[in-house]
């Protein structure tokens, strides 16, 4: 006696991947250096595209687990004027903050769309202390 097996595939359209927002031409740093100096500028240039459109834009500097710090020190920045549009190549100069501490860090991008979806990337840093 034989016994048939039937299979039924679902195209339920909920199941869909979303789509997410995409980072590109990443550049940290004088140089692209991916290097800072506490107390001074840094340059960070990112082209970013929305799935849908973008909600804000963030960078977090977080340190590694696997390093040892003279101090527990992060930092988070979130831009909003990028909000309803659908990609922008985001040029920003900001100050690395005086009470940073040294060391390698992880440098982290995410982008928020306004569909709720969000992509991170994780590029690394090293936070130096050039006092003259």
């Amino acid at each position: 006696m034989r016994q048939w097996l039937l299979q039924v595939c679902s195209n339920d359209d909920s199941e869909e991947k979303q789509a997410i927002p995409t980072i590109d031409k990443i550049e940290l740093g004088l140089s692209n250096s991916e290097t800072a100096t506490i107390g001074a500028d840094f340059h960070f240039n990112a082209e970013v595209t929305a799935a849908d459109k973008i909600e804000n834009v963030q960078v977090k500097i977080l340190q590694k687990s696997t390093e040892t710090y003279l101090k527990v020190w992060s930092h988070e920045i979130t831009w909003t004027q990028y909000a309803g549009a659908k990609n922008a190549n985001v040029h920003k100069h900001f100050d690395i903050p005086e009470d940073a501490a040294e060391g390698k860090y992880d440098f982290i991008i995410i982008v928020n769309d306004q569909n709720g979806s969000k992509l991170e990337v994780k590029k690394n840093l090293t936070i130096i202390n050039q006092k003259i």
